[in-house]
């Protein structure tokens, strides 16, 4: 097993104002299906396949929540309000260095906590690792009640976790319980990975201060160690060994080579931490991904060469209208009496072009309101889909056609080099969502060829006699 571990304990909403259900959150989550009462809707993820364990904490006393679906049931029926938040959503990173034993109960561990500091229920649903990602992705998601659960049912809001005074500083100190308790089991495990719920910059900022001292503590044990010859004689060996003795103490006296090479290989290593920490993540797409987002870069320069050309025509012919209308005035009036009329072929072009253009957006307007409103559609029932147009800005309050015609889905901005158009983006993503929640395909059988394939012998060319050579009297050429 992989000795590392990374640190992510996040916390998230679940509200209505953005089209979302915990009933919906809660059976996604879980890998189960649960009947929406409010809504009427069931939601089936019985497919889900990484789903490890899943169960519920809830204080003493609870007996009323005999299973999950009675649990968010509760939750929706005890919000009225149409942008109420039904649920909240902890999402924890877990160690790969531990077995899926010591993972669960790492998660049981934060969901005791969360249900002892803040009175709520808790929904656990650990995860395994999905094929297509990272294989030490395993993770748990935490859905819990945004009111106290007591033995009569949901009770008050939890708004220690709503205000803003308190709700950020009780999140960093759940974070902080968080790593503690995965070290204290890294550290029981006798794994030498740590996690550290401090921002980066701040621990890259403590690695590199710390780098810096090691590399000075091991100058020190290397000149108290050092012959006198290599350090310029005698006397200036004991003023380089005084000033050593100053910054490290008596335990330099002690140390050896092997100590100062162990001292620079942690510092280098802590350097290397540091850096690491500094970076901003790369973006690494994979040889089809990027395969799809060239095909996809060349499709949308096509695009807007075509719109453009198209822009410009419309553009030229509107001056040349304009230019027209404006002769004719000029043409009208008291000072140019006598002057010709402009033509009306021109002025019934300028117009033309005007219904052209009007006609052209709004065939484009239909044509993205027919690809959005199916997917609209499935968005009220899929809550993933939901979190999507939600990332995308679109609010799902409002009725199917508004959202479907909606200017924004031919704008551009969107995608991984904001190239893309909102609705090739959210199109393109809902595509790979669908594509992950296919059943894997059946191997096919290759079929056996043979250990020995006859090889026949290629025909040799024919000899040709040999062309004579143009004479004296023959002309050598046309």
């Amino acid at each position: 097993m992989a000795d590392g571990a990374i640190f992510h304990c996040d916390v998230s909403t679940i509200s209505r104002s953005s089209g979302r259900s915990s009933v919906a959150a809660a059976a996604y989550r879980a890998g189960t299906m649960l009947d929406d009462e409010r809504t009427g809707l069931r939601f089936d993820y019985t497919r889900k396949k990484n789903v490890v364990d899943n169960f519920i904490v809830a204080p003493d006393g609870c007996d009323w929540i005999t299973d999950r679906e009675t649990l968010w049931n509760a939750a929706e029926a005890a919000e009225n309000r149409k942008n109420s938040v039904t649920a909240r959503e902890w999402l924890l990173a877990l160690p790969d260095a531990l077995p899926k034993e010591q993972q669960a109960e790492l998660a049981r561990a934060f969901a005791v906590e969360l249900a002892t500091r803040f009175g709520v229920a808790v929904d656990v649903a650990i995860h395994d690792a999905s094929k297509e990602g990272n294989k030490r992705n395993k993770h748990a998601h935490l859905l819990t009640t945004t009111r106290v659960a007591g033995p009569d049912g949901l009770g008050a809001k939890t708004r220690v976790l709503d205000a803003a005074k308190t709700g950020g500083v009780e999140i960093a100190a759940m974070r902080e319980w968080w790593a503690g308790t995965v070290n204290d089991a890294l550290e029981a495990a006798q794994s030498e990975a740590r996690v550290d719920h401090r921002r980066k910059a701040v621990v890259a900022a403590e690695k590199q201060e710390l780098a810096e001292a090691l590399e000075a503590q091991a100058a020190d044990v290397a000149t108290l160690t050092a012959k006198p010859a290599d350090v310029g004689g005698l006397w200036a060996g004991l003023g380089h060994a005084a000033r050593a003795f100053r910054s490290s103490g008596l335990a330099a006296f002690f140390s050896t080579g092997v100590t100062v090479e162990k001292l620079k290989a942690k510092a280098q290593e802590l350097r290397r931490d540091a850096k690491r920490l500094s970076t901003p993540p790369a973006v690494h797409r994979g040889p089809a991904l990027n395969a799809f987002v060239r095909r996809r870069e060349a499709a949308e320069a096509r695009v807007r060469a075509k719109e453009e050309r198209e822009r410009a025509e419309a553009i030229g012919a509107a001056l040349s209208g304009a230019a027209g209308l404006l002769r004719a005035s000029l043409d009208e009036s008291p000072d140019r009496r006598g002057t010709a009329a402009l033509p009306d072929h021109k002025r019934e072009k300028a117009l033309r072009d005007e219904r052209e253009a009007a006609e052209k957006d709004k065939r484009a307007r239909d044509h993205y309101a027919r690809i959005i409103l199916p997917l609209v559609q499935r968005a009220r029932k899929d809550p993933e889909l939901a979190d999507l147009f939600a990332d995308h800005g679109i609010d799902l309050n409002r009725t199917d056609s508004d959202i479907a015609h909606d200017e924004r889905w031919p704008m551009r901005g969107a995608g991984f080099d904001g190239s893309m158009t909102f609705a090739d983006s959210i199109t393109t993503r809902i595509g790979w969502i669908d594509k992950d929640r296919e059943p894997p395909r059946p191997k096919q059988k290759v079929p056996e060829l043979p250990t020995s394939v006859p090889v026949s012998e290629p025909e040799r060319p024919k000899p040709q006699a040999p062309r004579p050579k143009p004479g004296n009297n023959e002309p050598s050429g046309p």
